[in-house]
Formats: structure tokens, C-alpha cells, sequence
């Protein structure tokens, strides 16, 4: 998927390929994690959410002619039917470039600030060559969905698709539909099509932001955050933030396990992830994890391999609080399809762990998880390109053991991978077309400090 920027914050004009792993790299303040949670915000819930509200209040430019004929076909006639692909096929780019054309409007709050303008962002978005999978997910996603008030024991319409069946029916029984006013029809009708549309680019999107190793630390009260409640002198944070803290809470919830059961059974690659959770503790973290749920609030332990004591989060190393939201996601929120970004997943990371951890997050994306990170290591950087070269090796069982997890489902094809440099108000991709990183960000650095230490040599003899 293409995305092009403009205008978003010190970004004049950046064009980037969205692949299942996304590596944006670069200085300091040169974007790369607006950029990150700009696709986020248009790409994700909030997107379709604010998309979904300018379109019942008739603020959209960007007009349906099917979606409009079943609607007064769904009136008059109480049946309709869209070729779901078709309209995909035809809309799906269109839908998605309104969504972002009214970003502005709103990014300010998402970002949580008073003092930046949006007014004059910008932003593309092309399916390219990933439109015949796009397409495919159309084909197999399945819709059964029923308009019902208060205690009327039929529903008033109902929305059917088959897996595999390209047509989206709409019907309803008897004369209920004349009691209706065409507005709660329009939304229900337009419901099923955008979030069809939106959740087939992501299903959805979970951000690990850097405040991740601050808010873990805290007992969390499910209602609080649930109510969207601030604390600490009225705080506004990120949206981003606002939304891990709400998976966070999530995970803290009593009837999560046998909710995540249920799932395991509607969708076995469920037990994927949670086997990746399992990875994640034992070879990277060197413990477990677990929820205490008898105080009043709930707490997230840590228990050392070999230790029978248990941990609370603030006295534990700083790499458990940075990638324990990543094992919480895993266990109970990952499902195929969805977007998750994470800024700075090296945060307190020794230069193994780093390793480590790219080699994790390629085996995320071959799970079907997609994955954006912005990071600072030339560890991460240098070895992707190392986990690249492993997919075209011919005998993969025979160099399994020379990477530091020793899981061959860590080689990740260069197809599925694009690393973005920013600088100068605008971002480069910098693999060439054999997989060879142009990482002088790091490299210049590098080659400072190396060759500083002979200069003080001659300087002091």
C-alpha cells in the first residue's frame, strides 16, 4: 500500500510503500513517529469512526451510487444486494482518501495538542499491487448483522455475506421497514459497507507507544480508563496513548481468558500468537508474566526463570516493562490482519536483545500480523538484512542456529519488508533491489566516533 505525506508537521513530502514490516529510521525529530501515528489515526478506528460521522451528517464529499440505490431499493422494495467486491474494486480507494482528506479536521485532538495545525496535511493512499489481495480478503470475510430496538423479538433489517460469496444482502421482514426513518437505514446500511472496507486494509490497529514503560508500571482500574477519565492535572494524552492504556486495562479484565477461548475456537491462529507470547517470555524476557486480580486493583507480576518470587512491575529490569505490553498483546488481543506499531522497540534493550527482538517481530509479520516500527539501532537495521538474506537461502535448516532465536520462521522475504530514512522533510527508501541497507545515518556516526580515538592518540603523544 502507497501513502504519500505532505505538510505533516516537519514532513514537506515523503512517499512510502507500507509493507507487513515497516522500519522508519532517522535523526530526531524528523517525523518518523508523527508519520507513524498519522497512518494510524487515518487507518485505524478513529478513521472510520470520524469518517462514519461526517457521512450521516452529509459532511462527505465522496458519493456511492450503489450504496445509495440500495438504500432507496431497501426502502421501497424491503431487499437490496451490493457485489461487495465490486464496490471494493471501485470505492475502496476513493473511501479511504476521504477518510483522510478529513483528518485535519480532527488531528489535532488525536495528537493532543492545541498549538499545530493540520489545515494544510496532506495525504494519498493507493492499494497498488496489493489490490488483488485486498480484493480476496473482500471475498472471505463474512457479514451477519441485525438492526433490533428495544424488546422486538425479530430485527427490523439484517445484513448477510457468505465467506467466499461476493454479494452483501440487506432485508427485512414483513412492513417494519415503513416505521423507519431513512436516516437509521442509511446508517445501518452504510455501517456494514465502511467497516467492511476499513477493517479490510487493517482489521485493526494497536500502537505500543514510548510511554509504554511508564504506564505499565501502574495498577490499573478498568472503569477509569474506560470512562476516559484524565489524571495527574487533567492530562490529555495522545490518542495512541489513550488507546494502550485502554488494551492495558483490557488485559486486566476477568472474563478476558475465556473470552480469548472462545476466539482460539472460532479461529485456531489465535494459538499462534499466544505460542509467540510464550517465545517472547521464555527466550527473550527469561520469565513469565502474570495478572494478580486479588487486591482491589489489578497487577501485573513477573516471575524470573529458576525464581519462585514474583515481581511487581516498577522493580523489574527495564527491558521486562518495555516488551511486557507486546506479550499482553500477543496473549490476548492479536488477531491475523491486524496493524501493530511500535515506537522505539529497542528502549532498553542490550544490543542481544535487540537482535532478538527484530527476529521476533519478523516472525509477528509471518504469523500474519503486520508490523511499523521507528527505531535507532543499527542492530535492528543491520540485522534485517541478515533475517533477508536468510529467506533466499537455499538450506535454512542448516543456518537456523547461527541467529540468536533459532527459529528458521524469523527469515523474512525482502518483498514483505521496506525501510524508510528521514531527513530533510522527506523519507527515502533505502534497500536496494538486493537487499542491501544504505544505513549511513548510523554508519557516519560510527565512523566518527572510530576514528576520533587514533586523533587523540597523535594529539597526545
Amino acid at each position: 500500500m502507497k501513502i504519500n505525506l505532505r505538510n505533516l508537521g516537519v514532513i514537506n513530502n515523503a512517499s512510502i510503500d507500507l509493507k507487513p514490516l515497516t522500519v522508519f529510521i532517522g535523526d530526531n525529530g524528523t517525523g518518523k513517529t508523527w508519520a507513524a501515528y498519522t497512518l494510524s489515526a487515518i487507518l485505524g478506528l478513529d478513521g472510520y469512526e470520524k469518517y462514519h460521522r461526517a457521512f450521516l451528517e452529509s459532511q462527505t464529499q465522496q458519493t456511492y451510487p450503489p450504496l445509495d440505490k440500495a438504500i432507496t431499493q431497501l426502502l421501497e422494495e424491503g431487499n437490496a444486494q451490493i457485489d461487495l467486491v465490486q464496490f471494493a474494486n471501485d470505492y475502496a480507494e476513493l473511501y479511504i482518501n476521504e477518510v483522510a482528506r478529513l483528518a485535519p479536521k480532527w488531528m489535532r485532538t488525536f495528537m493532543a495538542t492545541r498549538r499545530v495545525t493540520f489545515e494544510n496535511l496532506q495525504m494519498h493512499i493507493s492499494l497498488g499491487d496489493t489490490k488483488p489481495a485486498f480484493l480476496d480478503k473482500i471475498t472471505a470475510v463474512a457479514v451477519e448483522k441485525k438492526l433490533s430496538f428495544g424488546s422486538r423479538r425479530g430485527a427490523l433489517l439484517n445484513a448477510l455475506k457468505e465467506s467466499g460469496n461476493a454479494t452483501l444482502y440487506f432485508y427485512s421482514e414483513g412492513e417494519v421497514l415503513k416505521k423507519l426513518p431513512s436516516r437509521a437505514v442509511k446508517q445501518f446500511v452504510g455501517v456494514q459497507l465502511f467497516q467492511i472496507l476499513h477493517s479490510t486494509f487493517y482489521s485493526k490497529v494497536y500502537t505500543l507507544p514510548t510511554e509504554r514503560t511508564t504506564f505499565i508500571t501502574f495498577p490499573f482500574h478498568h472503569e477509569a480508563i474506560k470512562k476516559n477519565e484524565k489524571s495527574e492535572g487533567n492530562i490529555n494524552w495522545l490518542a495512541p496513548v489513550q488507546s494502550f492504556l485502554g488494551m492495558i486495562a483490557d488485559a486486566y479484565l476477568p472474563s478476558i481468558s475465556a473470552e480469548r477461548e472462545e476466539q482460539i475456537k472460532e479461529n485456531p491462529q489465535i494459538l499462534e500468537y499466544i505460542k509467540l507470547a510464550d517465545i517472547l517470555e521464555t527466550d527473550i524476557l527469561q520469565g513469565k508474566l502474570s495478572i494478580d486480580t486479588s487486591g482491589l486493583l489489578k497487577e501485573l507480576l513477573f516471575q524470573p526463570a529458576g525464581s519462585q518470587n514474583k515481581l511487581e512491575m516498577p522493580i523489574v529490569s527495564s527491558m521486562v516493562k518495555e516488551l511486557a505490553p507486546l506479550v499482553l498483546y500477543l496473549r490476548y488481543f492479536a488477531e491475523p490482519n491486524e496493524w501493530l506499531i511500535i515506537d522505539e522497540p529497542e528502549m532498553n534493550l542490550h544490543p542481544a536483545a535487540q537482535v532478538e527482538i527484530i527476529e521476533f517481530l519478523a516472525m509477528l509479520v509471518n504469523a500474519g500480523l503486520h508490523v511499523l516500527i521507528t527505531t535507532h539501532s543499527p542492530y535492528i537495521v543491520d540485522h534485517l538484512a541478515n533475517l533477508m538474506q536468510a529467506a533466499k537461502h537455499d538450506d535454512k535448516e542448516a543456518i537456523d542456529k547461527l541467529f540468536y532465536l533459532e527459529q528458521r520462521n524469523a527469515f523474512i522475504s525482502q518483498a514483505q519488508v521496506s525501510i524508510y530514512l528521514f531527513e530533510e522533510g522527506t523519507a527515502k527508501n533505502i534497500v536496494d533491489e538486493d537487499g542491501i541497507i544504505d544505513w549511513s545515518t548510523f554508519g557516519d556516526v560510527s565512523s566518527d566516533v572510530s576514528s576520533m580515538f587514533p586523533q587523540l592518540l597523535k594529539t597526545t603523544t
